[in-house]
């Protein structure tokens, strides 16, 4: 590799995040659609005589920025937004039921608005998953009046309802709570928990313009706090949503280096 070589950047970062005290890998990163370095400085100059050009320019407040997106989210990523790790255990959820479910398999299955929750002839209807709440607390609604006046409960067993003063096949809808399956996963934001610092490693390869040929390049960033903001958008329309982090690039305690950039063969 001679020093006056040229190249271009084209390729993203696969990033690798690094725990600051047990020097442990803590997150990959290789679904990243976009991934940019930014290094910004104050300045600030002396001007004088005719016209009161600058003269002299001072530099200071270096800083930098690290941007990346992902395309992909994980419970890894976001545990290392919110600084609070994934939780496993069931979860108290809330159901509003206005269609039959396939309840054959491990997880019941929406069969769709084709099949619409029906009660028997006598009154009885059977849900998706077993209430958690006593009778006093399910909501029921006749389909063509939902949020007008509710059936009564009289009797809950299991999965199964009986409703008062139906006499008659009817189409319902049912509001309640259920306890979820132990191996549920909760991801957890709150105000005072914040996102922490590692040691970012990226590998990407550059292009050499003399040979044609792609050379391994990694990103080294000693200290990166990474950002505790992020957008979570949920949209019908357009592409899939992806996720940007801007993470601010800090001094090393023992070091002046930001950031280290490595071409290698």
């Amino acid at each position: 590799m001679a020093g006056n070589d040229k190249f271009g950047m084209k390729e993203v970062l696969d990033v690798t995040l690094y725990d600051m005290e047990t020097g442990k890998p803590v997150i990959r990163f290789d679904s990243l659609k976009n991934s940019s370095i930014n290094i910004t400085a104050d300045k600030v100059s002396a001007r004088g005589g005719r016209g009161n050009n600058k003269l002299i320019t001072w530099e200071f407040n270096k800083e930098g920025t690290l941007t990346v997106e992902d395309a992909l989210l994980s419970p890894k990523s976001i545990e290392l937004v919110s600084g609070i790790a994934t939780v496993n255990g069931a979860q108290t959820l809330h159901m509003r039921q206005a269609t039959e479910y396939d309840t054959t398999g491990d997880t019941p299955i929406d069969k769709g608005e084709l099949y619409p929750l029906k009660t028997t002839a006598a009154g009885k209807v059977t849900l998706a998953y077993a209430p958690k709440e006593d009778k006093s607390k399910i909501i029921v609604y006749k389909a063509d009046d939902e949020f007008g006046t509710p059936v009564e409960v009289s009797a809950v067993s299991e999965k199964e309802l009986t409703l008062t003063g139906i006499n008659a096949v009817t189409n319902v809808v049912v509001y309640y709570t259920f306890d979820s399956a132990a191996d549920t996963q909760t991801y957890t934001i709150d105000a005072k928990t914040f996102s922490g610092t590692y040691k970012l490693v990226g590998d990407t390869v550059i292009r050499n313009s003399k040979t044609g040929k792609d050379e391994p390049f990694q990103v080294i960033i000693p200290n990166l706090k990474w950002s505790s903001a992020f957008t979570f958008s949920l949209s019908a329309e357009g592409d899939p949503s992806t996720q940007s982090f801007e993470c601010d690039i800090l001094k090393p305690a023992d070091s002046a280096i930001l950031v280290q950039m490595v071409r290698y063969k």
